[in-house]
Formats: structure tokens, sequence, C-alpha cells
């Protein structure tokens, strides 16, 4: 999914190896967060590497037409937070590309209810369990477009 929907400007959260990296064909910017074993040297141009945390993202609002995230929400210290500051950064029109565990339980909270509290609407969803252990859940989130938050208002009743 990332080859075929990563252009632009694109932050990658989690990348743990070079295979992990989008295509810089129609990239023309990639920063990497929580970039595990990528050395520098391995970096497409015009990619940099950055430290910080998901909770606390260095970049301008709106920044990104693509954000890829790999197990960064549930290995958040605050997911919640970290949700926020990706949506925060994400273009309205842009896309969250998103690999995560799946909730095991009715009581636990996974990626997927992280996403809905940040204000994200998910889209092409596909969940592999009962496959892997623990299942897994990818999918596209996106803000929800203008019309559905004007909807949404008036059927809670707002002027």
């Amino acid at each position: 999914m990332v080859g075929r929907r990563a252009s632009g400007r694109v932050l990658d959260i989690g990348a743990s190896n070079p295979d992990d990296l989008p295509s810089h064909a129609h990239l023309c910017h990639l920063a990497l967060v929580g970039a595990g074993e990528v050395r520098d040297s391995e970096l497409p141009l015009h990619a940099e590497k950055v430290d910080a945390a998901p909770e606390d993202l260095p970049f301008p609002d709106r920044s990104f037409d693509v954000v890829v995230c790999r197990f960064a929400l549930t290995r958040a210290q605050r997911p919640a937070l970290a949700t926020r500051e990706i949506a925060r950064v994400l273009r309205r029109t842009g896309q969250l590309l998103f690999l995560d565990t799946a909730a095991t339980t009715r009581l636990d909270v996974d990626a997927l209810m992280h996403l809905r509290h940040g204000g994200l609407i998910t889209h092409d969803v596909d969940w592999s369990w009962p496959r892997s252990k623990p299942p897994l859940v990818q999918g596209v989130a996106t803000h929800p477009a203008p019309q559905y938050v004007r909807e949404i208002a008036w059927l809670r009743g707002a002027t």
C-alpha cells in the first residue's frame, strides 16, 4: 500500500530497515521518525531522520501529504497524543497509512480506537487475525470531509 500511495511530502514513523522505506520515485521529501536500523547512508535523496517521539512531532501543522505509521500508536507512551500529533501534521486531503496491532478482546484499546478519538476516519481496513499473533490491522485514515463534519454537528444539535 505504501508503494502505491506514498507521494509528495511523506512522514514515515517506525520504519525499522531500508526495505520499509517508500519508493523515492514520487517523493519530494521524506522525514523519518523512529527509524530503527536505517543508516543515513541508506536514505534516499530528500530524506532526513528526525529524533522525535510520535507524541511530539517537530513539524508545522498540515505539512505532510502522507504519513506512514508502523506500530507507533500501540507502542507510544501516550497513544492519544500521538494520534492528535499525526492528525495535526497531516494535510486536510492527506492520508495516514497504518499498520498496528488489533484488539484481542473487547476491553483492549487498539489503533483504530486511537485514530477515531484523534478525529480521523478509517478506510480500507484489513485485519490479519487469527493468522497472526498478536492480530494485526492495516488501513488508511483521513481527516473527515467538511460536509461530514457539518452533518455530524447538525445531528448532534449544533446550530
